[in-house]
């Protein structure tokens, strides 16, 4: 089974290499600007009685838009098919930029638009989901649609075919000031959307951020701020693991991470994904004033693996769609194991593997006499 398992991951990050492939010229020119490839399939034909740009299965990019503060605008035109279709802005690299896309098989529901950050090439969209970061809008298919991007500081507004923003996000995760912009198109079945209209501006006398941020989920009592983040290794070396040997992670170089303003440390930013490095330990010291269960509260994206002064006390999947085909794996404090502590100290390594879509960690321990915690 643990061979099954991961042969899928590999297919699965090969499938996403692949889509990604270039093939054909390195870039395109079009309304004036040159676009660098980094997908499938762009090419500039007639659509829909005008000149578009049609792009499938990646991303291109403008390196010469330098954008900061400002406004994105577009016309887009797509079927209902499964994809995800949006701006990209303030890139720093290929690997770390802002990202904005909706859903042209979700029109009207919950999440037909999300806010992400990209962290070392990792997207975000499990971690950050609440209603400061997705929103409904309602598509037209086979037609122009008219999209805005509003830029300010570390907030945005969304706009599709509306004069009031339908998205508000309050803070801009990557607080980069400052980088290249582009557009994504990604998808089953070959999902591609056409473009036309691209502007990149800055912000115009009167213009600004008018949208507010929506009331969310309060963070619970007891949460942990912050954790220790080891270098990534093999998820094969704990995958059978149920005890850990004495000196496990000590050659390693770990790191120290805050949480994000949602109480969930994504792990992304610290390190990227590769075949061999998709896991890695979070760690927390725990001193007990005496014998005593604790209860420790957690979140989690994929997979995690709890180990308690050396031994597993958790083991769970939350990936995309490994429980039913609906499961989404968003990362919230819905689990929760029993620490046995015993007097004196404690160690907690928490082994987080990830696929895709959000490296998470979080943790909370509302009940925190008698134990002093650090990372």
């Amino acid at each position: 089974m643990k061979l099954i398992v991961l042969a899928l991951a590999v297919a699965a990050r090969a499938a996403t290499a692949h889509a990604q492939d270039i093939n054909g010229p390195e870039s395109v020119s079009f309304e004036g600007a040159e676009w660098r490839i980094r997908a499938r399939e762009v090419v500039v034909e007639e659509h829909l009685g005008r000149e578009a740009l049609k792009l499938s299965g990646g991303r291109i990019w403008r390196d010469d838009a330098q954008f900061a503060d400002g406004v994105i605008e577009f016309d887009v035109a797509f079927e209902e098919r499964t994809g995800f279709i949006g701006p990209l802005w303030r890139a720093e690299s290929d690997e770390r930029f802002e990202d904005i896309y909706f859903r042209s098989h979700l029109s009207d529901k919950p999440d037909a638009v999300q806010y992400t950050p990209v962290e070392n090439g990792l997207s975000a969209w499990q971690i950050f989901s609440n209603a400061n970061a997705t929103a409904a809008i309602s598509l037209e298919f086979e037609k122009w649609n008219r999209v805005k991007v509003v830029v300010q500081g570390d907030e945005a507004d969304f706009y599709f075919n509306s004069e009031t923003p339908q998205l508000h996000i309050p803070d801009l995760k990557t607080d980069i000031p400052s980088g290249y912009a582009g557009f994504r198109v990604s998808g089953q079945g070959g999902a591609f959307a056409h473009f036309s209209n691209i502007t990149f501006r800055p912000l115009q006398p009167g213009e600004g951020i008018i949208g507010e941020a929506k009331e969310t989920q309060s963070l619970p009592d007891g949460l942990i701020n912050a954790w220790t983040v080891s270098e990534p290794f093999a998820e094969a070396a704990v995958a059978d693991a149920l005890a850990l040997e004495q000196d496990a992670g000590r050659n390693l170089d770990w790191r120290s991470l805050a949480v994000e303003t949602n109480g969930i440390a994504n792990l992304a930013k610290l390190n990227g994904v590769s075949e061999n490095a998709d896991t890695v330990f979070v760690k927390l010291n725990i001193k007990s004033e005496k014998n005593q269960m604790k209860e420790l509260r957690f979140g989690y994206s994929d997979r995690v693996r709890i180990y308690l002064n050396g031994k597993r006390v958790y083991f769970g999947n939350a990936g995309w769609r490994v429980r039913d085909y609906r499961f989404l794996g968003t990362v919230g404090f819905f689990d929760s194991a029993g620490l046995d502590l015993k007097k004196g100290d404690n160690e907690l390594l928490v082994a987080v593997s990830e696929t895709f879509g959000g490296w998470a960690w979080a943790g909370v321990m509302a009940d925190q006499s008698g134990v002093s915690l650090s990372p």
